[in-house]
């Protein structure tokens, strides 16, 4: 099926594709990253999710921080990476975690998914830290 440019079905479908939006359309600010000695997070970003629409399934989660950890110890490292949610007066939301194993003098990607939807959250903080090994 060919559709022309100008029709009216293209028109109906740019219409209701201006509705497949994410919940909440706006970036949230990042106030701080706080890492253990040795580490450092590089490049990191915040990435909403797209909508679903003609019979893709939805993502597990409505957003997501990513970024790069950069291991300058000798040892390899087993970190936690925490995204925390925060609203406009600084109230404390939700954490969310991701754990990454960095081998020495190397780089690794990590995911930190945000979850639940958080209507009312407007900043984050991204906290490092070393994972303790039972």
């Amino acid at each position: 099926m060919r559709i022309e440019a100008g029709s009216s079905l293209m028109t109906a479908t740019n219409d209701l594709i201006g509705y497949i939006t994410p919940q909440n359309s706006r970036e949230l600010t990042c106030t701080g990253i706080a890492c253990v000695d040795g580490i450092s997070f590089e490049g990191h970003v915040f990435l909403l999710s797209l909508m679903p629409c003609c019979g893709l399934l939805a993502l597990p989660f409505w957003a997501k921080v990513s970024g790069r950890l950069v291991n300058e110890r000798e040892e390899e490292a087993v970190l936690t990476v925490v995204v925390t949610l925060f609203d406009a007066d600084g109230k404390h939301l939700a954490d969310y975690s991701d754990v990454i194993a960095v081998e020495a003098g190397e780089k690794g990607t990590c995911d930190v998914k945000l979850l639940g939807f958080q209507e009312t959250a407007e900043t984050y903080t991204i906290a490092v830290t070393d994972t303790e090994l039972a």
